[in-house]
């Protein structure tokens, strides 16, 4: 089994902007990502496997995405439109739609479904409307070459703060307005919110501090009591409700900067150190499960920012600033040297 613990959130801005974090959680090997530049009107064929060809199409919109192994494996992006996407590791209950002989050009297999999105689309009504209409199969020649299985889910957000859930259960299609703004990984986005229904109780205010049993002082012994039972596990399940409770109860930042500041503030709280979370088929044999990357999406002002695990300085690309012309993709490595970026101000010190 491959270790995956990827968490995802929206949160909205008191100026109307919408807000997208997510961490990228992977230990089954180095997923050597970049950044990359796919440009407007680049064409794309999707393989189904065993050599069969399905659908082609053009890019409609250019957009910034982070890959995978080096290979066109789209994890997380936006384009220009400030669509933003996030794939999330599903295990266990992704079961995408049989191969139909004669309806390729309709048929896109899992993995190329993030690039389709990110180049086609401008919001999430649209995407309802047209993803009923295809065919998603299965790959398992990609997952050989990406070096594991590939059982995937998408949160998809839109420059109206729109945002849609997308997962393939027991061959179907399943749309779920992500009301909550929120996805981790299994079981289905249902299960998900149905089970908040364990946690009503979770709220950011503490208990009374005038609480008493027949003189016994019950008073909380500090802040922060309301969130008492608060899963603080890294299971999907539990990181689900951990991410509704910080960005429910979160004061909706002013502005698109405080609401960067707010999100990395919040996805910090899900980093997975190495050596946390070990799976494996004993002490000796085993593999971790730690953040590699993290990124925000600045969807209204079309920024998009990262860090690693190597270089926790934020970095950031202005799409509004980018020539999606021409028919290259580009690509740059998430970090130019991978070590910590840390300013030294020892001398401010000294010159005083």
């Amino acid at each position: 089994m491959t270790a995956n613990a990827c968490t995802s959130f929206v949160i909205k801005t008191q100026d109307g902007g919408s807000i997208y974090g997510r961490t990228m959680e992977w230990g089954a090997f180095d997923l050597q990502s970049d950044l990359v530049l796919v440009p407007r009107d680049h064409s794309f064929t999707s393989e189904l496997g065993g050599g069969k060809q399905g659908m082609t199409w053009k890019n409609k919109f250019g957009f910034v995405a982070i890959n995978a192994v080096k290979k066109p494996f789209v994890m997380d992006g936006m384009n220009e439109t400030g669509l933003t996407m996030g794939v999330l590791y599903f295990p266990g209950f992704a079961e995408y739609q049989p191969y139909k002989e004669g309806e390729e050009s309709s048929t896109l297999n899992n993995v190329d479904q993030c690039t389709y999105i990110l180049g086609q689309f401008e919001t999430v009504s649209e995407i309802k409307d047209a993803l009923p209409k295809l065919r998603v199969v299965h790959n398992e020649d990609i997952d050989k070459a990406f070096g594991a299985p590939s059982p995937l889910h998408m949160v998809v957000t839109d420059n109206t703060g729109a945002s849609i859930v997308i997962e393939y259960v027991g061959g179907e299609l399943n749309i779920h307005d992500n009301k909550i703004g929120v996805m981790t990984n299994a079981p289905p986005y249902e299960w998900q919110i149905l089970n908040l229904r364990n946690y009503p109780q979770l709220r950011p205010y503490g208990g009374p501090s005038d609480r008493q049993i027949k003189g016994v002082n019950l008073a909380p012994f500090g802040a922060g009591s309301g969130m008492l039972g608060l899963p603080g596990d890294v299971t999907p399940v539990s990181r689900f409700v951990r991410a509704v409770a910080f960005t429910q109860t979160l004061i909706p930042p002013k502005n698109a900067e405080a609401g960067v500041n707010e999100a990395a503030r919040i996805l910090n709280n899900f980093d997975i150190s190495r050596g946390l979370v070990r799976e494996g088929e004993s002490a000796e044999n085993y593999h971790l499960n730690f953040t590699q990357w993290t990124t925000i999406g600045d969807i209204m002002n079309k920024r998009y920012y990262w860090w690693t695990e190597y270089n926790r300085r934020m970095r950031m690309v202005d799409l509004t600033e980018l020539d999606f012309e021409g028919t290259e993709v580009r690509k740059i490595p998430l970090d130019e040297v991978r070590e910590e970026d840390l300013k030294d101000r020892t001398r401010d010190l000294i010159s005083q």
